[in-house]
């Protein structure tokens, strides 16, 4: 019974971080939507109407709510609380995804590449220390890969390219006794983000006489597929999966002794 209200718990949490990087999400959208026709922020409160400026206000509201949210649902659990290992060990595989994701094995023309794993250590880092985390890992990754060049047609294809193929990474937290799957959980998420994408804001990249929708599963599928199975592939290395699981089972251990010690 207790086990049962403690699952229930954290799996209330973890619905209310989703839900409040989900407002924080639209209200970035709608303010690079809203920006997309004006070019800079001062064309934008330059030609600010009183329209613009209440939905500003309405957007930046939204923004606060899901800060607020997040902050609050993050404290009440241990197992929300960060610690000073797990934020080094955050910093570090975000930092480590960045650097792998500028490495481009094979680039395609119209946007997608093949990189070095660079999609692996959110994978771990998930796996290791839960979905909550993972998805404040893999939402923080998901902020640093739009440096890298955005291009956006509408405020969703910008959620689905640039944030949700991303954030969706976290759900290996979910597959704690499987790295494996966890690693196909994640890169059939990201490959659904790709694929509505493509499919609804790129048609016209499709060659004649192919319909959207094929070309959008081909093409995504083409960088997609070859990037997880270098993740799956580094993860089958010799020595790799016993290292992993030493140090999850560390990880637990370090939590358990914490929560004795209380």
């Amino acid at each position: 019974m207790f086990n049962q209200k403690k699952n229930s718990s954290l799996e209330l949490k973890a619905w209310l971080i989703i839900f409040a990087i989900a407002l924080i999400l639209t209200g970035i959208g709608l303010i690079l939507f809203m920006l997309s026709g004006n070019g800079s922020f001062s064309d934008f409160f330059q030609d600010i109407s009183s329209v613009n400026f209440w939905l500003l206000i309405i957007i930046i509201a939204v923004i606060a709510a899901g800060i607020i949210i997040l902050l609050n649902s993050s404290e009440p659990s241990d197992r929300s609380k960060w610690s000073v290992n797990e934020l080094v060990v955050a910093a570090l595989c975000i930092a480590l995804s960045f650097v792998l994701s500028y490495i481009k094995i094979y680039e395609l023309p119209n946007g997608g590449s093949i990189t070095p794993a660079s999609m692996l250590p959110i994978f771990l880092f998930a796996y290791i220390y839960g979905p909550i985390k993972g998805f404040v890992v893999s939402f923080a990754f998901s902020l640093l890969q739009m440096t890298q060049g955005m291009y956006i047609v509408h405020w969703a294809q910008f959620l689905l390219d640039y944030v949700f193929a991303f954030l969706v990474l976290g759900v290996a937290g979910f597959f704690q006794k499987n790295i494996i799957s966890g690693i196909i959980a994640g890169g059939l998420l990201r490959y659904l983000c790709a694929f509505f994408s493509g499919a609804i804001f790129f048609a016209e990249y499709a060659p004649q006489g192919q319909g959207a929708i094929i070309y959008s599963l081909l093409y995504n599928a083409s960088y997609m597929i070859p990037e997880l199975l270098i993740c799956i592939g580094i993860v089958l290395l010799p020595g790799m999966r016993h290292t992993l699981e030493s140090i999850k089972l560390r990880e637990l251990a370090r939590k358990k002794a914490h929560i004795s010690a209380k």
